[in-house]
């Protein structure tokens, strides 16, 4: 007569062994094929298909100092350095300062550092241009401009020549 006192705990308890039985069981299945976890591997020698690094050269300092000759697989550079082309994206040309601050602030909640310059026109009127840059490379500047866009800013392109360019002859 005093079994039947309980059935509220003997179904709960049943309940959560029968629950934790099915969870150890999934976990076990789970564990033996696991797409996440990748099998180990064994290591493999280099003469299976692996590149070996190269050796580094070595310098023996004495034997490069003023006045001897260079090691001969130090690269030799015979070109004059290139002055390249500096590249900006403007922003906008303002009259009010205000509205040029407004974009610089725009541009500094997208992640990007635009300074405003104040530039006079040819006819004195003097503007304020939100430009954003330096830029050395097209890859750098093409994917700002790709996101300036997609956030509805429209950029103006900005080349600046070298300031000493280089003569070339035929």
């Amino acid at each position: 007569m005093t079994t039947a006192k309980r059935p509220f705990l003997n179904g709960f308890l049943t309940g959560l062994a029968v629950g934790l039985g099915l969870a150890l069981a999934v976990a076990i299945w789970i564990g033996f094929s696991n797409p996440f976890v990748e099998p180990p591997t064994t290591p493999t020698s280099p003469a299976e298909g692996q590149a070996t690094p190269k050796e580094a050269p070595s310098y023996d300092f004495y034997k490069t100092l003023p006045g001897e000759t260079a090691p001969a697989d130090s690269p030799k550079d015979t070109s004059p350095a290139k002055a390249e082309s500096t590249y900006y994206l403007q922003a906008g040309a303002f009259l009010n300062i205000a509205d040029a601050e407004e974009m610089k602030a725009r541009l500094a909640l997208l992640g990007f550092e635009a300074r405003v310059m104040q530039v006079e026109d040819a006819e004195a009127i003097q503007l304020h241009k939100v430009r954003i840059g330096p830029f050395k490379g097209m890859d750098e500047l093409n994917k700002t401009r790709a996101r300036l866009t997609q956030n509805s800013i429209d950029t103006l392109l900005i080349k600046i020549a070298p300031e000493n360019p280089t003569k070339e002859t035929p």
